[in-house]
């Protein structure tokens, strides 16, 4: 561990018992979460009751595929990091958002080029066919998806990647600078760990 910091790399279906072990265990002073206060609002602490209305944005569109399909093999996508934020919450322990707001990320994401656009929809129909995706997140190769993912979508790898890393590692250095004595840990998707690592300085 660096800088008294540590990032946690989930797969989006971590189990809350598998995040509340790693808290216990590193025992940490503040806790660093990939959300952002949009999401904060609509998942936790405002839940809708009745089923809002579909969100036909691109982001809206993968994560409705990304849903659906954890739905049915009795998944629940997204409880790595409202775990992390609730338990942090039930320890008492202080957390801090990471993320690029939801909101920017999906207008941005309204104008990449329609090839792109295009591209996306046939990605999230194949995803849809998948029959485990437990373990298919559990043994990705995160560097080939991002290779795919740049060589393919540019501008939607600037726009998912490489802007928002720079968003986030920008909020944990505020912490670090803030809290030079605090041991730091910070919950991520695993995909993005080696390019925030980098950001950082890292050698890993």
């Amino acid at each position: 561990m660096l800088y008294n910091l540590r990032l946690i790399g989930t797969t989006h279906l971590t189990p809350s018992s598998e995040i509340e072990r790693i808290i216990k265990l590193e025992k940490p002073d503040l806790i660093g979460i990939e959300l952002c206060q949009t999401r904060v609002n609509v998942l936790i602490l405002n839940p809708p009751i009745q089923e809002q209305k579909e969100d036909t944005s691109l982001i809206g569109k993968i994560s409705k595929a990304i849903k659906n399909k954890a739905k049915e093999q009795k998944l629940n996508y997204g409880s790595d990091m409202i775990s992390a934020y609730k338990l942090a919450e039930q320890y008492k322990i202080p957390s801090f958002l990471v993320d690029r707001d939801i909101i920017e990320i999906k207008n941005l994401l309204e104008k990449i080029p329609q090839n792109e656009m295009i591209g996306f929809m046939k990605e999230i129909a194949e995803f849809e066919s998948k029959q485990n995706i437990e373990e298919e997140l559990k043994n990705i190769n995160e560097e080939e998806v991002l290779n795919k993912l740049k060589t393919n979508y540019p501008v939607s790898y600037e726009l998912l990647i490489v802007s928002r890393e720079l968003y986030i590692t920008n909020q944990i250095l505020k912490q670090l600078i803030n809290n030079p004595n605090k041991k730091i840990l910070v919950f991520l998707g695993k995909g993005h760990i080696k390019g925030i690592n980098k950001l950082l300085g890292f050698n890993i």
